[in-house]
């Protein structure tokens, strides 16, 4: 691809980017609406459905059988139960249920069918793993509920801030290996991530996570709190777990041989979109329920 063609690509990406981030700002704002609530629920599972049929083509390339239905299936419908466990406690224990029958459902596939049988368990069942489960833990972040020590109104804030962590971290290691880069990160699953940019990433990731303790202490701290040094700590593993998230993503399409995990104009598919918040996502949802 030419230095023109991939600038323009640039472009196209974060024009549409910058767009989907608006509409997430306008979204977190009028998020704890009731019907609003009710579609990004659906919205998220939606979103991880979605993801989860790409991690499918993955494994068909690599000849894995798989049933993209039911994976899609599950994968829905844990989203919704970690989403209910957080804010129904007769739905605590809904999460491990659907992950329990999932199993025995992707078990059940394959008695019929016994050549290769634990690989396509095995890659049906981490599918949810990876994709399903940090989706549902982010509507947790966003909706804590019953579940969470921390105020329900901090739900938006926590959610807002891990959306701007894991993206000033995207644009710092991209601008920064643009600028300075030299060294590979990852030659093999990445060959235009350098160790420069990397860095550059991180230190943009702590700085953008020491402002927000920073206003958060000056706006209103019962609504987010978060001292200089949890900041400092937070945002470094944040910008870890992103980057790592991006790099495991890779890995996957380099093994598929495809360059995107989808054809959606301009943005790739979902799993290049959310590739870093799915290492991410985790980090903070127990950094949350730890302090």
């Amino acid at each position: 691809m030419s230095s023109h063609s991939k600038f323009r690509d640039l472009k196209m990406r974060m024009g549409l980017s910058l767009i989907i981030l608006m509409g997430v700002a306008a979204v977190i704002f009028y998020s704890y609406y009731p019907l609003v609530q009710g579609i990004i629920t659906l919205l998220i599972a939606t979103i991880g459905a979605i993801g989860i049929w790409e991690f499918a083509q993955f494994c068909r390339v690599k000849g894995v059988e798989v049933s993209p239905i039911w994976m899609m299936t599950f994968g829905s419908l844990e989203v919704l139960a970690i989403y209910l466990s957080g804010i129904f406690p007769w739905a605590i224990e809904f999460p491990i249920g659907v992950l329990l029958l999932a199993i025995f459902v992707f078990f059940c596939l394959k008695y019929q069918q016994i050549s290769n049988a634990i690989a396509s368990v095995s890659v049906q069942f981490f599918a949810i793993c990876y994709i399903a489960v940090p989706m549902g833990l982010m509507l947790k972040i966003l909706y804590p509920g019953l579940s969470s020590q921390f105020d329900l109104r901090d739900g938006r804030v926590w959610f807002a801030y891990l959306i701007c962590i894991c993206k000033v971290t995207d644009v710092g290691a991209y601008f920064g290996g643009r600028l300075f880069g030299k060294r590979k990160l990852a030659p093999v699953l990445s060959p235009s991530k350098t160790l420069e940019g990397a860095f550059v990433g991180f230190v943009c990731a702590i700085l953008l996570s020491v402002c927000f303790s920073l206003i958060g202490q000056k706006l209103d701290p019962e609504m987010f709190q978060l001292p200089i040094a949890n900041a400092i700590f937070l945002g470094a593993l944040l910008s870890i777990g992103g980057q790592l998230g991006d790099l495991a993503e890779s890995l996957l399409k380099r093994d598929a041989k495809v360059k995107d995990s989808n054809n959606l104009p301009g943005l790739g598919g979902v799993l290049d979109m959310f590739d870093s918040l799915l290492f991410a996502i985790p980090i903070l949802f127990f950094y949350l329920h730890t302090i």
